[in-house]
């Protein structure tokens, strides 16, 4: 597995970045209007196009196949930044896709979504069979991975579009379902008050619904509830630890904190470091994404960290590696993948899903055959029917 995290020169970002502006306004006019997903609604959906789970039918499966493109066999994976959610999602992509002899590299742009953009563009120059990405600049991302779909490059997308594939998760829900945990644990333990440091990913418009399901879900806590939003780029330890070291000068009431597992660990660091201990300070911290770090940290139960929503991430990434196999030999692939967290609160929730994580094969089988717990196949595309991508961002789910 390769890395690139080499840093730009201020002056070549600012050049870059009216380049990229340019090219997100042709986008408006880029898009094809023809191409219609199979089961779509178009009354339903905004622009004609799918934009949510419900214009789609479960994915079939088949072993038929159709055009092939003519592309590398190679994969890469687009992250903000090597944290260990983006780093197990890229071991399972490696090794998925090496089962179907696709090579495999992770590009980071160390946090630099103008750096991002060059990336996808040295990719596609270079030569590449399968793009997968997560949003940083979404309308500067969603123009060079236009001409990515439209080369026949399989492109999927986190949460966003344009995409052959989309990974999407009811963003609202998972932010409500963790903010209601939290509201239990406060009304519990500090007799239903708390100030709440609420680290939100709004910069991705995707995820904006999470912080308002979030805030929804702290709301039924009554009065008692104090929520900071504080926005956050990356979600990363480090960056949660210096959000906490400002934030903690300012607010020392803050005791209740939410957001991504990496933030989590990281407001866990500073809170040890200025002497704070679980065993005696009540603090509540919860997280999302199921980091093995963060399920190492809730199983011992010796940290703040008391609950993390846990994604199968081995499964979601070796299935993306298989479904670029899948694109690449002119198989169909399905166009919606629907992501499920799983709560952990303790070592034996800990273990059950550890059991999952550790078994990507048969849960990807499990997976395909629409019987695997928690994530979900929808739609279908190839190769041979590449524009019919996702054009909007996908809402809905159980």
């Amino acid at each position: 597995m390769s890395v690139d995290t080499q840093p730009l020169v201020h002056h070549q970002r600012s050049l870059r970045r009216s380049a990229v502006v340019a090219a997100c306004m042709a986008l408006a006019v880029a898009v094809p209007t023809a191409a219609q997903s199979p089961g779509a609604s178009p009354a339903a959906s905004g622009n004609g196009y799918p934009s949510t789970l419900a214009d789609f039918q479960p994915f079939a499966p088949s072993d038929a196949v159709g055009a092939i493109p003519d592309l590398p066999k190679s994969i890469a994976f687009m992250v903000p930044d090597t944290t260990a959610y983006y780093t197990d999602i890229g071991n399972a992509i490696e090794k998925g896709a090496a089962e179907r002899g696709v090579a495999f590299t992770l590009v980071s742009s160390a946090s630099d979504p103008v750096k991002n953009i060059d990336q996808i563009n040295s990719e596609l120059q270079k030569g590449v069979g399968c793009l997968v990405v997560q949003p940083q600049d979404t309308p500067a991302q969603g123009a060079v991975l236009q001409q990515a779909i439209d080369q026949g490059v399989y492109v999927d997308f986190f949460v966003t579009p344009p995409a052959n594939t989309q990974t999407m998760a009811n963003q609202y829900d998972l932010g409500y379902q963790q903010a209601l945990e939290a509201v239990r644990w406060i009304n519990e333990n500090l007799d239903g008050k708390a100030v709440v440091g609420n680290l939100s990913l709004d910069i991705i418009p995707a995820l904006i619904p999470r912080r308002l399901g979030t805030e929804a879900g702290l709301a039924t806590g009554g009065d008692g509830i104090e929520v900071i939003n504080l926005p956050i780029k990356v979600g990363s330890s480090d960056e949660a630890f210096q959000i906490a070291s400002t934030e903690l000068q300012a607010r020392p009431d803050v005791n209740v904190w939410i957001g991504p597992d990496a933030s989590m660990l990281g407001i866990n660091a500073y809170l040890a470091s200025v002497g704070k201990s679980p065993a005696t300070d009540k603090i509540y911290l919860t997280g999302l994404n199921g980091d093995q770090d963060a399920l190492d940290a809730v199983a011992k139960g010796d940290t703040f960290l008391h609950a993390t929503w846990g994604f199968n991430n081995s499964l979601l990434g070796y299935a993306m590696g298989q479904f670029c196999g899948d694109w690449l030999e002119g198989k169909t692939v399905p166009q919606a993948i629907q992501v499920g967290g799983t709560l952990v609160t303790d070592a034996a929730g800990a273990e059950a899903l550890q059991g999952m994580i550790d078994d990507p094969a048969g849960q990807y089988k499990l997976l395909v055959e629409g019987t695997q717990n928690g994530n979900k196949l929808w739609g279908d595309t190839s190769f041979a029917d590449k524009d019919n991508y996702i054009r909007n961002t996908l809402t809905g789910g159980d």
